[in-house]
């Protein structure tokens, strides 16, 4: 049987871990568009502590996480948002990424997200701060934000794209790289600000590029 003592440690063995797991902490944020604009109404969720938020008049939030949380941002006319939360972290500073049409113009004015003026001059004139590559180190950065079922692999000394289900027999196993309707063989020296965007073709698309595109085709637009 049992003693006391060793009944006690063992239960401490058994709650301390809940205990850490369930321990929620604030962390507070200021939510952006065009790196310049608060943006108000706007809804924050945290993943793991199933907590949700509002942005304020001046695009504040604080809300509740949990370790290893993971920040969301998922409104219409913006792009989706989402950040995995580090030990460190105590105030975010996040730039949403408007999706420029007319009909979401509309949208955030009546949202209140921001006023039509700033949206309007932000689009003119602000245009790097609207372009999510501008966030990523490299061009293979940006391609592996885009498109998740891709890899990144070195092959022969240059690195290149491979896309998940594809492996040739023989040869390369990289995807064939089309910029701007030209067939790229090496992509590194494109700077991800000058991406507009990218994407990865159909296979009826890929057709078109024959044997060259057995391991799927990955487009990129620059401007």
């Amino acid at each position: 049987m049992k003693t006391p003592a060793q009944k006690l440690i063992i239960f401490i063995f058994l709650i301390l871990p809940l205990l850490g797991f369930s321990q929620t902490r604030k962390i507070s944020g200021t939510v952006l568009s065009f790196n310049k604009y608060p943006l108000k109404n706007i809804t924050v969720n945290a993943k793991k502590a199933k907590a949700e938020v509002l942005t304020d008049e001046e695009g504040k939030f604080e809300i509740d996480v949990k370790k290893n949380d993971v920040i969301r941002i998922n409104e219409p006319v913006f792009v989706e948002y989402s950040q995995k939360i580090k030990e460190e972290d105590q105030e975010l500073k996040i730039n949403l990424i408007f999706e420029n049409n007319e009909r979401n113009i509309n949208r955030a004015e009546e949202a209140g997200y921001m006023t039509r003026e700033d949206l309007e001059y932000g689009l003119e004139h602000l245009y790097m701060e609207n372009n999510i590559f501008n966030n990523f180190v490299d061009v293979f950065d940006a391609i592996e934000y885009v498109l998740p079922e891709v890899t990144i692999i070195n092959e022969n000394g240059r690195r290149g794209v491979l896309i998940r289900g594809y492996k040739s027999m023989e040869g390369s196993n990289t995807a064939l790289t089309v910029v701007n309707g030209v067939i790229v063989d090496d992509i590194s020296y494109i700077n991800p600000v000058n991406i507009i965007s990218i994407s990865r073709l159909s296979p009826a698309a890929t057709a078109l590029y024959g044997a060259r595109g057995g391991n799927g085709v990955i487009s990129i637009e620059t401007r």
